[in-house]
């Protein structure tokens, strides 16, 4: 007999309550449905869909791991006994889960709506989406990438402590890409919409913007070398911040694998610059009451007008520096528990990004980054190649492709002029403004 999930996850506890010291327990199922469009054509539909649960049992202290995708009451039994088995190898780890508490006022990122938009709906819209792009510019030549897809997923946490906590969330989105040309010359411009809304998404915007990020970048040429100051787009300062976001895990900072160990109270930025993991804002995908451990959720400053304030802690991390979990935990019923962001905010400043571009008698306005192997999350190290425009006076004078950006991610901060007062318009966990840096090595 095969039990739902939540039915799943309350025989496991049952079991775990008389064989463990203590126990949590996370429980997940997903399923997503997905089309993709190639010449006004459906090239292809992609339905799927996982379920399973995970625990974590503590016997003489000692944490033990297990998972199955099979929810019958034989498969659950098979787990816990793996897990008490795995406690014969680890050590102790002597840490207190979290009991039932009155979760923050918070809705879930759930609209019923989204499960009566069929695959037909999608195909269509994206179809319209193609044909729009290409009566928007004569440069069109193709659309190689373009389809949508929805999901929903359902996440549960409960521990020998009476927690039982559920979260539903789901979303759709639709992705564009454009390849333009201009005599020998060939760029590539993508735009996505996502949310939950989905009457809300337009397909002349979709189009419209992957094509406009396609002919903007047409007939970029190099740009000399040198140090230059950069400022980069709202488009893309989320993706760069990102990289290094592992910096403000506590459990990085532990292992050594931060620069912010012993940075706690000190300057590692601009003044300007504020980060923030907030997880209360409704209208982004990271909101979250309750963290993978079943900690509540926190309102978090880590940086404040450029100070360090915060690391983020999960329960472990929080145990080994003698403080408190505040509630970033993250955990998939297959996997171990670790530590994240929720919604990464760097707080906007007072300046639009065209004005931040005439901050500098000559800068470079970075809209594209390409890959991020250069860069190294632990020593700050980047080195990444970029396309944008080379600026002057404010206006831009030349369109810019196959240059590489190279400093450091804590040298960039301490380096910042000024952040915009703009953000992006992507459904995103992750929101910084633009941000104007006084300087960074050019090479062509």
């Amino acid at each position: 007999m095969t039990l739902k999930i939540t039915e799943a996850v309350s025989h496991l506890a049952a079991l775990a309550g008389k064989q463990a010291d203590a126990f949590d327990i996370v429980g997940g199922s997903s399923s997503s449905e997905g089309v993709s469009v190639f010449q006004g054509r459906l090239q292809n539909t992609e339905v799927s869909e996982s379920v399973g649960v995970g625990i974590r049992i503590f016997k003489n202290g000692k944490p033990g791991y297990a998972h199955t995708e099979r929810l019958t009451p034989e498969a659950l039994a098979l787990t816990l006994k793996d897990a008490l088995s795995h406690t014969e190898f680890t050590e102790e780890l002597p840490i207190s889960l979290p009991k039932p508490a009155t979760l923050p006022p918070l809705k879930e990122l759930y609209n019923p709506e989204l499960d009566h938009v069929s695959l037909e709906t999608m195909k269509d819209f994206c179809i319209e989406a193609e044909k729009l792009a290409f009566e928007s510019s004569p440069e069109v030549e193709n659309i190689p990438y373009l389809g949508a897809d929805k999901g929903k997923s359902l996440f549960i946490i409960a521990n020998s402590e009476g927690v039982f906590y559920e979260n539903r969330t789901n979303h759709i989105a639709v992705g564009l890409g454009a390849v333009a040309a201009r005599g020998g010359d060939k760029k590539i411009g993508y735009y996505q919409q996502a949310g939950l809304d989905f009457s809300k998404f337009s397909a002349s915007l979709l189009g419209g913007k992957a094509v406009e990020h396609a002919t903007e970048l047409l007939g970029a040429g190099p740009v000399p070398g040198g140090n230059l100051p950069v400022v980069f787009s709202e488009r893309v300062a989320g993706s760069l911040v990102s990289m290094f976001s592992s910096s403000f895990l506590a459990s990085a900072v532990q292992k050594g694998f931060s620069r912010l160990e012993g940075k706690l109270g000190k300057s590692i930025a601009a003044s300007g610059f504020s980060l923030t993991d907030d997880p209360f804002r409704e209208d982004l995908p990271g909101s979250q009451a309750f963290d993978s451990e079943g900690t509540l959720s926190q309102k978090i400053e880590l940086v404040r007008d450029g100070v360090l304030t915060d690391y983020l802690y999960n329960l472990e991390s929080a145990l080994r520096a003698g403080a408190e979990s505040n509630g970033c935990a993250v955990r998939s019923y297959s996997g171990k528990v670790e530590t994240a962001f929720s919604n990464l905010i760097v707080a906007p400043g007072e300046l639009p990004t065209s004005e931040l571009l005439k901050l500098f008698p000559r800068c470079l306005f970075v809209v594209k980054l390409e890959g991020n192997s250069g860069c190294s999350a632990v020593s700050g190290e980047i080195s990444i190649g970029a396309q944008g425009f080379l600026y002057e006076n404010g206006n831009a004078v030349q369109a810019a492709e196959g240059f590489t950006l190279s400093t450091n991610f804590f040298d960039l901060l301490q380096n910042l002029v000024a952040v915009g007062s703009e953000y992006n318009e992507f459904f995103s966990s992750v929101k910084v403004p633009a941000l104007a840096v006084s300087e960074i090595a050019v090479s062509s």
